[in-house]
């Protein structure tokens, strides 16, 4: 079985002072709410496509903090892997990408709207990496 390597984005914004994260909708099914993730290109770090896919598929600009985690599964006869890296919000760069709507939530809303039981539980690892690098403002 073959290898999909991927990278995705698990961004934190600060409203008020209470983090938000956000979720976009997936774009073989408007129902699913995931993280922004795709295909690293060839001669491309995972942490330039999790900036890249962020942009593409949510019309968001981060910065990177560090590494969240890995996720692997089995998908259409292929194996997927996809790093995620933790991103601190900078801008909107633009609408989210054609079919996809993406929403800021709390922690709370988040879990109960992520489809899939792996990516809650990355987010709650992700999480506790808040405390230890927390983010205090937009800018970056």
């Amino acid at each position: 079985m073959s290898t999909i390597y991927q990278s995705g984005a698990i961004v934190v914004r600060v409203d008020g002072s209470e983090p938000h994260v956000l979720l976009v909708t997936s774009k073989r099914n408007a129902k699913n709410w995931i993280f922004p993730k795709g295909h690293i290109e060839k001669g491309e770090t995972p942490e330039a496509a999790a900036l890249r896919e962020l942009k593409e598929e949510a019309g968001v600009v981060g910065k990177l903090i560090g590494p969240a985690g890995v996720l692997e599964y089995s998908f259409l006869g292929a194996k997927a892997r996809v790093e995620y890296f933790l991103v601190q919000y900078t801008r909107e760069a633009g609408p989210p990408e054609d079919g996809r709507t993406r929403i800021w939530c709390r922690l709370d809303d988040a879990l109960e709207r992520l489809s899939y039981k792996n990516t809650r539980k990355l987010l709650r690892k992700a999480w506790s990496l808040l405390s230890r690098e927390p983010i205090t403002s937009r800018q970056a």
